[in-house]
């Protein structure tokens, strides 16, 4: 419920600056790129909330999580590749979150949204 809650918002915040960035090209004084920008970037977000909210990284794990076609888990070249080294938990745990994670991929793209939003709002040093 929540994550509906906040893709709504994220769309009409984005539709909001659509029109801003609309009306700043009729006025100077609005900020029109950076509200297009801003838009962009939320758009963005909200892609990747629905794309979670529609379940379709859950499918894309479905189809590779099939328990038919790997009864007895992956074979083991596949398990040794997860499981690498367990002397080195630390390295262990970054190798699985980098390669192995599904979710990390959204993630990495969440923060380069939020890190262009935040850049387009930095005031520039003249």
């Amino acid at each position: 419920m929540v994550e509906k809650s906040i893709f709504l918002l994220l769309l009409l915040v984005s539709i909001m600056c659509i029109v801003g960035g609309v009306l700043g090209a009729t006025y100077k004084n609005i900020p029109s790129a950076k509200l297009a920008n801003t838009a962009s970037a939320l758009l963005g977000l909200a892609s990747m909330l629905q794309l979670r909210i529609s379940g379709w990284f859950d499918g894309v794990m479905r189809i590779y999580s099939d328990q038919a076609r790997y009864p007895y888990g992956p074979p083991s070249h596949v398990t040794r590749e997860i499981i690498d080294n367990p002397d080195h938990p630390i390295r262990t745990w970054l190798r699985n979150a980098l390669f192995f994670d599904p979710n990390f991929g959204a993630y990495l793209a969440v923060a380069s949204l939020l890190m262009a939003l935040a850049a387009v709002w930095v005031p520039s040093q003249n």
